[in-house]
């Protein structure tokens, strides 16, 4: 009993060592980068004691001088391991190093962007000491992560493109922030000129946002070109590229120009009050308008490329006529809960105005933006839309069943607590009651678009079954350095092709090796029926083993 106790107890010591190993190396990078950032701030201010306190010298150099020496230790360490690494331990240091990655990417580029954007306007003391010190603090932790990341030593073999995928999408983010800013200023010069030639703040802030805006192009075009996510077809990048790349901008897109919608409804305004509210919040909800369509048509055109497999287009689909339905939904609740404050006599007529102006304008582009991407009217029997009926009907279900429960409470509390009642029942109930008609119609719809399917599936399923005994899909396994995955996507979005990536050590191949290697393999696909497998060399070389 006491001999097979290290055994019982080995697999949760080798589950338990990397996960504190690599999260006590995470910890330690961070207290890197703050020491290193403190003490570079002490330098550029002289260690002048009125800019630096005792307290913060004293953590800058006991962070600096004990965690470097400290993080090194245990870095050597680590990398012993990733010689033969486990699956467990290269998935933990994929994830520790991404994260790493990640967040001294995020503070390095804000400052160093801070810094340059301070060039042109008046900081305050301190400010470029205090930025110059995190970008290179900061930056130092990041430029080691990445050269880690990116060895072909040290390389992560699961995972292998996270910290990629994460600083691409963060700089997108970034991009879509400074353009917003930068158009927002722009509109501003535009309706206003004279508060441009008046004083310089306003021409400060343009140059500001368009170094902000070069430099997370500059971010973004170095991942997404260059690093090559563009071409990476992982489950966890093409996540993101629907829910940042396509969602997020369809939401900020349609939400805005409902916005926009409602301020050109007729309403008891007069043109004085449209002029001054548009002046107001007119040049923001342009600038959202219009980086939110860039983003929006710019990722939908990568997404229709040829880049990304059919399942991946069919679901970023789904996932925008998601997003129109919901907002198609929200817009019809408001529609009734506006006609319901139009009736009710203690409400406004200018609050049901404005209110059936919203909805009408989330009720009209969620409408467009639904037809567009789901084609009620086409019939499909695919997977990925029976999981999304069934997913729309269950949500909107819990929200229905939501809204029956408030509904029926605020008709007791009507009753009930006379003296804090409104005016009306219909006043009391119609926020509920909007939400209820709006979330039932569409769980009741796709209800029985589910139930289509199903029968239309049923009923098809034999013509299905001999017309997939038709169809064989040719085996292609790619042997070629980690680095150089994303060469393969091309070839995965082929549907009579299954396509096997097999990672190997070495450097990765350049463009001209790639181009070779893809030219290759074409060629022995249209001469040669069998499934096979590829070795390619780091020069572009190839070979061919056919595969029983």
């Amino acid at each position: 009993m006491i001999a097979n106790t290290p055994a019982l107890q080995s697999p949760s010591s080798s589950v338990l060592r990397p996960v504190i190993l690599h999260g006590l190396l995470f910890i330690l990078l961070m207290v890197v980068a703050t020491g290193l950032a403190t003490l570079f701030t002490a330098i550029f201010h002289g260690f002048n004691s009125a800019s630096v306190s005792t307290e913060q010298l004293a953590m800058a150099f006991t962070f600096s001088l004990v965690g470097i020496p400290l993080a090194w230790l245990l870095w050597r360490t680590i990398r012993k391991r990733l010689a033969r690494p486990s699956a467990f331990d290269s998935a933990i240091w994929s994830l520790q190093a991404s994260a790493v990655y990640l967040l001294t990417l995020a503070a390095s580029s804000c400052a160093a962007l801070g810094l340059l954007a301070g060039l042109v306007s008046v900081s305050p003391d301190g400010a470029w000491q205090s930025s110059l010190a995190v970008a290179l603090g900061w930056g130092a932790v990041c430029l080691w992560q990445h050269r880690q990341i990116t060895s072909a030593r040290t390389a992560p073999r699961h995972f292998a493109h996270l910290a990629a995928t994460l600083g691409n999408y963060f700089s997108m983010v970034l991009f879509a922030l400074s353009l917003v800013a930068m158009l927002k200023v722009s509109l501003e010069i535009l309706i206003r000129p004279d508060n441009a030639l008046v004083g310089s703040t306003v021409m400060q802030n343009l140059l500001m946002a368009l170094i902000w805006l070069a430099g997370s192009s500059a971010l973004w075009f170095w991942h997404w070109k260059l690093r090559r996510v563009q071409k990476m077809g992982n489950l966890f990048n093409d996540i993101l590229l629907v829910v940042l790349g396509l969602a997020g901008p369809a939401i900020a897109f349609l939400l805005t120009i409902a916005e926009l919608l409602s301020w050109v409804w007729p309403q008891a305004w007069t043109l004085q009050e449209r002029t001054e509210l548009f002046l107001a919040g007119g040049p923001s909800l342009l600038a959202i308008l219009v980086a939110a369509a860039v983003l929006w048509i710019y990722h939908q055109s990568q997404l229709l490329s040829g880049l990304h497999p059919a399942a991946v287009v069919s679901a970023a689909q789904l996932a925008l006529g998601g997003v129109g339905l919901a907002v198609l939904a929200t817009g019809l609740g408001m529609v009734v809960n506006a006609l319901c404050a139009a009736i009710a006599s203690s409400v406004s007529v200018g609050y049901s105005a404005d209110l059936l102006g919203h909805g009408l304008g989330l009720l009209a582009f969620g409408a467009a933006t639904w037809l567009w991407y789901f084609k009620p009217w086409k019939p499909s029997l695919a997977d990925s839309r029976s999981a999304y009926l069934v997913l729309f009907f269950g949500a909107s279900s819990v929200v229905a069943l939501v809204s029956l429960l408030v509904f029926g409470y605020r008709i007791f509390e009507f009753y009930l607590e006379p003296d804090s009642r409104l005016d009306s029942l219909l006043d009391t109930v119609r926020a509920p009651l909007g939400w209820l008609v709006a979330t039932a119609a569409v769980a009741g719809y796709h209800f029985a678009l589910w139930r289509s399917d199903k029968d239309s599936r049923g009923g098809s399923s034999g013509k299905s079954v001999a017309a997939q005994g038709s169809i064989t899909r040719r085996a292609v396994v790619i042997v070629g350095p980690a680095a150089s995955e994303p060469m393969a996507a091309q070839l995965k979005a082929r549907p009579e092709l299954a396509v096997t990536w097999i990672a190997s050590s070495g450097p990765a191949l350049d463009d001209r090796a790639e181009v070779s290697v893809l030219a290759r393999i074409d060629e022995y696909l249209a001469t040669h029926p069998d499934s096979f497998m590829v070795l390619a060399e780091p020069d572009g070389a190839v070979r061919f083993i056919n595969l029983a």
